[in-house]
C-alpha cells in the first residue's frame, strides 16, 4: 500500500494552523489588554507628577525662614527668663537635661536645628552662672568692708573708701546683655498660627499624595504589561507556524516520497514558482505580524526616569526639606 503523503501534509498543516490560530489569538488579545493598561498607567503617571508640582508650588509659598525667626525669637525670650532664674554658680551644675527641659518648655520652632539653639542656651546658662558667682563675691566683699569699718579697723580715707565700695556693691544692678536673640513685644502670633496651619495642611497633603504614588508604583514595578513569557510564546508560535504550516505545504502535491534534500537550482525554481511565491508571501506576512506584536510587547516598559521621579515623590520628606522635622516629631 502506497502512503498518501498529500493527506499527511494536509492534515499536519491544518492541525498546526488551528493550534497556532488559537494560541496566537489568545496571546494577541492579551497584548491588546496589556497595551490599554499600559497606556492608562502612563497617563496616570503624568497626572501624578502634575499633582505633585501643584503641591510643591503651594509649599513654595510657605515662609519657613520668617516663621523660624519669629517663633524662635519669642522662644528665646521665654528661655532667657527661665535661665535667669537659675541659682547655680558652676556651669557644670547645669545639666543637658535641664537645658532640654527649658528648650521644650520655651516652644522653639520644630523646623529649625536643635543643636545650635542648645549651644546658645548653654552659653547663656554659663553667663548666668558666672554672674551668680560674681554677685556672691561682691556681696561677701561688701560685707567684709562693712564689718571692718564697723570694728574700727579702717579709719579716715580708708573707711570712707570702704563705705563707698560697699554701697556700690550693694546697688550694682545687673546690666548683662543676653546672648539670645530675644524678641520684642510685638510677636505676630496670629500670623504665626496661620503659617503653622498652612505648613500642617501642606505636609498632610504631601503625605497623602506620597502614599498614592507609593501604591501606584507597586502596580508598575517590573513592567507587568511586558512579561517575557509573551515574547517567547510569540516567537515559539511563529516558529511552529513556519515549520508546521508553511514547510509541509511546500511538499504538496506529493506524487512520491518527499525528499528534503534540495539543490540550489531546485530551491530557486521553487521560490520562483507560483506556489513558492504564495507560500513565501504568506510566511513573510505572518512573520511580520508576529514580530510586530513581539516588538509591541517588548516596548511596553515604563521609562526609568519616570519611575525614579515617582520613587522620589513617594516620600513626603522629598517635597520639602523642613518636613523631616515633622516626620521626626509625629505628634507636632
Amino acid at each position: 500500500m502506497t502512503p498518501d503523503w498529500n493527506w499527511f501534509f494536509s492534515t499536519l498543516s491544518q492541525s498546526t494552523a488551528a493550534i497556532v490560530g488559537i494560541i496566537g489569538a489568545f496571546i494577541i488579545a492579551k497584548i491588546f489588554a496589556n497595551q490599554a493598561s499600559f497606556s492608562e498607567k502612563n497617563n496616570r503617571m503624568k497626572t501624578l507628577v502634575v499633582e505633585s508640582k501643584k503641591i510643591l508650588d503651594r509649599i513654595d509659598t510657605i515662609a519657613f525662614d520668617w516663621y523660624n525667626r519669629e517663633k524662635n525669637s519669642a522662644a528665646y525670650s521665654s528661655a532667657a527668663r527661665k535661665i535667669d532664674e537659675l541659682d547655680y554658680e558652676e556651669a557644670s551644675e547645669v545639666t543637658d537635661e535641664m537645658l532640654l527641659e527649658i528648650y521644650d518648655d520655651a516652644g522653639f520652632s520644630k523646623f529649625s536645628e536643635r543643636e545650635p539653639i542648645l549651644d546658645k542656651l548653654r552659653e547663656e546658662a554659663n553667663n548666668v552662672c558666672q554672674l551668680n558667682l560674681d554677685k556672691r563675691l561682691r556681696k561677701e566683699a561688701a560685707e567684709r568692708a562693712k564689718e571692718e569699718s564697723a570694728s574700727g579697723q579702717l579709719t579716715g580715707l580708708a573707711q570712707f573708701a570702704a563705705m563707698m565700695r560697699s554701697n556700690t556693691e550693694m546697688f550694682n544692678f545687673d546690666t548683662r546683655k543676653t546672648v539670645l536673640d530675644v524678641a520684642g513685644l510685638n510677636t505676630p502670633w496670629v500670623e504665626l498660627r496661620k503659617e503653622r496651619e498652612l505648613i500642617t495642611a501642606c505636609h498632610l497633603e504631601a503625605k497623602h499624595h506620597a502614599r498614592v504614588i507609593s501604591d501606584f508604583l507597586e502596580s508598575v514595578r517590573g513592567n507587568p504589561e511586558s512579561p517575557p513569557q509573551i515574547t517567547w510564546s510569540l516567537l515559539f508560535v511563529g516558529g511552529i507556524f513556519l515549520a508546521g504550516v508553511i514547510y509541509p505545504l511546500t511538499f504538496m502535491p506529493a506524487v512520491s516520497t518527499p525528499n528534503v534534500a534540495f539543490t540550489w537550482a531546485e530551491l530557486s525554481a521553487a521560490f520562483l514558482s507560483v506556489k513558492g511565491g504564495l507560500l513565501s508571501l504568506l510566511a513573510a506576512a505572518f512573520s511580520f505580524v508576529f514580530l510586530m506584536f513581539t516588538r509591541t510587547n517588548i516596548s511596553m516598559k515604563y521609562a526609568k526616569e519616570d519611575i525614579e521621579k515617582l520613587e522620589k515623590l513617594s516620600l513626603a520628606n522629598n517635597y520639602c526639606e523642613y518636613f523631616k522635622y515633622l516626620e521626626s516629631n509625629p505628634d507636632e
